[in-house]
Formats: structure tokens, C-alpha cells, sequence
């Protein structure tokens, strides 16, 4: 792994001064085959072995006030290295949080800033607009996590997110077989993503009689946030049995739990298995994470739109990534990276 991320830092070094016109010759490239992922990650698309005859742009933008965007930018910082040496540049841009406005205008400014594609996380439709203004000027536009199919949009990647939320839906279902209370954690109301697994959940809990949902609560993919609205929670509810965390600040709600001394009482359900959770899930604090692969909802986007812009290469429209369902007894086998 050393040498191959050495090949790519001596690449990107030979390929300096690409924004000016300078093109690289194929016999500079790190060949594809080469390319070597992270520990633990697969990399589900590999770029062509061509540089592009013009200095390219891509933009991939995604929100960083949670563990799961920091795992996000990793495959997109992975993604522009392994680009560098093909003639492209790859600029990674953090926006604040979900709010459309925000998004609007840092799409707005890659618009003017003359990308040739742009990779965003699809959080609303409130972005339609904005994104039809992209393609309408020539720019690709590919999504990952949320998606956007009423847009020009190229393709999109990520996990089936109702389907998501009927699997935790199905993990309070099953830990609860007497019935008895839970809550729900949402990051946003106004998040696409957030409110598919919010509903999918509720469409087996609302089905079982005896399960009583006592409130539905935002966090704003916060931590914080969820460690003090569990503790509230816990605490207007003693007798709660479980809780669905359905996007960021699963780690919150974990170490409210232990906190209360309630982690062996109160089944938690959550999704991504990253650095932050993975001992509360070894532990069994949280019985049940659904990973959606973030690292490839950073990386891949980026990939396809450069082989698209430079290859006239297509991928599927549909990139949806199986979820993966980590529990106590199987987390350490199916990650682990993160426990070495």
C-alpha cells in the first residue's frame, strides 16, 4: 500500500501545472489495476487509464457535521488522489449543514466557477432548480445518499433508504416481541434520506399494536444533540425499550444510554458503522448499525463523472449499494479496519 501511494504522490507531482494546459501521458498514470483501496473498502468503480486532453473539474460537495460526512470525505479525497495524475482536479467542498439555501448557493458557485460535473448529496428537492441550472449549463451532475430523479441528474448512488428504515423498523419489531416504548432520532425533517427511513420504520411499528411510539425527535446529525435528547427521553420515559437513530449522533444516544445505566435495557438501532460507534456496537450498547458505504458515496460519484468526461463512459443510473447489517456478534468480522 506504501508503494502504490507513493506511485501516486510521484504521479500527481509529474502531472503539476495540469491546470494550465499541460496534459499527462498515459505512460505517467498509476495504472487502475494498481490502485490499492483503504483497509476494509472496495472500490466499486475504477477510473479509465486515459488522461483527460483539457484540464477537467470536478466538485464533490457533502455536509461535515457528522462522523459519517468525515467518512464521506475520505473516498473523496481518495477519489482525487488517484485522478490527480489523469489531468483532472478534484475539489472537495464542505457545506454547513441540510439547509437548501446553503446548498443552493455553493452549487450556484461551482456553476459559475465552470466545473465540468458535480457531485452533491441529494438532500431535498428543494435543489431541483439549482441542478437543472447545472446541466442546463452543460455540467454533470451526480448524486449520492439522497437522490433526485424528478432532475437532469446523471446517476445516482446509495442505499435504498425506506428499505433501510423497514429493516430497523423490523430490529425494534423483533427485540420487542411483547411490545412496549420507543422513540425515534431524526437529523431532518426536511432530509429526503432521513424521512424515507423515518416512514419505512413506522410502516412495520405502527403495524404492531402494543408498540408505542412516545415522540419523533430532530438532531440535526448532531451527537450532542442526541445524547441530550436521549437522556430526556430515558428520563420522561423510564421504561423505554427502544430507540432508532436514523442518520448522525448515534454515538450520543450510545453513551446517553450508558450514562443512565439503560444500555442493556434499551435496544438501539442506528446506521453507519464508523470509527465513533463501532465499540458501542462490540459492546452491544447498539444492537443493531445498517452501513450504507460512505466512503464509496464520496468516491464513486466522482470516478464515473470523470470516466463519463473524458471516456464517454456511462455507469448506471442506479447505483444502489446493499446494506450492511452489523450487530455485536458480527461487527469486529465485517469491519475489522476499525478495531485493529
Amino acid at each position: 500500500m506504501r508503494k502504490k501511494m507513493m506511485a501516486l504522490v510521484m504521479a500527481a507531482l509529474m502531472a503539476v501545472g495540469t491546470c494550465s494546459g499541460v496534459t499527462v501521458s498515459a505512460a505517467e498514470l498509476v495504472p487502475a489495476a494498481e490502485l490499492e483501496a483503504p483497509a476494509g473498502k472496495t472500490l466499486r468503480t475504477l477510473p479509465v487509464d486515459q488522461a483527460a486532453e483539457e484540464p477537467i473539474k470536478i466538485a464533490s460537495i457533502c455536509v461535515q457535521n457528522n462522523p459519517w460526512g468525515a467518512a464521506v470525505m475520505v473516498g473523496q479525497n481518495f477519489a482525487k488522489e488517484v485522478l490527480k495524475d489523469r489531468n483532472c482536479t478534484v475539489d472537495v467542498i464542505s457545506v454547513e449543514n441540510f439547509e437548501a439555501m446553503n446548498w443552493t448557493s455553493t452549487i450556484e458557485n461551482c456553476i459559475a466557477s465552470n466545473y465540468d460535473a458535480i457531485c452533491i448529496f441529494g438532500v431535498s428537492d428543494e435543489l431541483n432548480p439549482v441542478v437543472d441550472q447545472a446541466t442546463d449549463a452543460g455540467i454533470l451532475v451526480y448524486c449520492f445518499n439522497g437522490d433526485l430523479p424528478d432532475t437532469q441528474r446523471t446517476a445516482w448512488f446509495g442505499m435504498d433508504d425506506y428499505a433501510a428504515g423497514v429493516k430497523a423498523g423490523e430490529a425494534v419489531k423483533e427485540a420487542l416481541p411483547d411490545g412496549g416504548k420507543y422513540a425515534i432520532i431524526t437529523g431532518d425533517f426536511s432530509v429526503t434520506g432521513h424521512e424515507k427511513r423515518r416512514t419505512g420504520c413506522r410502516s412495520v411499528t405502527d403495524e404492531v399494536k402494543d408498540l408505542e411510539l412516545v415522540g419523533e425527535y430532530e438532531n440535526n446529525d448532531d451527537a450532542n444533540q442526541a445524547y441530550s435528547l436521549t437522556t430526556d427521553i430515558i428520563t420522561a420515559n423510564p421504561d423505554l425499550s427502544a430507540l432508532y437513530v436514523t442518520a448522525g449522533g448515534p454515538s450520543g444516544a450510545a453513551q446517553a444510554l450508558e450514562d443512565a445505566g439503560m444500555q442493556d435495557k434499551v435496544t438501539l438501532v442506528c446506521h453507519d458503522v464508523l470509527d465513533a460507534v463501532a465499540d458501542y456496537i462490540a459492546s452491544g450498547t447498539i444492537s443493531v448499525a445498517i452501513d450504507q458505504d460512505p466512503f464509496n458515496q464520496g468516491y464513486e460519484p466522482v470516478v464515473c463523472a470523470f470516466n463519463k468526461l473524458v471516456a464517454d463512459q456511462d455507469c448506471e443510473e442506479i447505483n444502489t449499494y446493499d446494506a450492511v447489517i452489523a450487530t455485536p456478534d458480527t461487527v469486529k468480522d465485517l469491519f475489522p479496519e476499525l478495531f485493529e
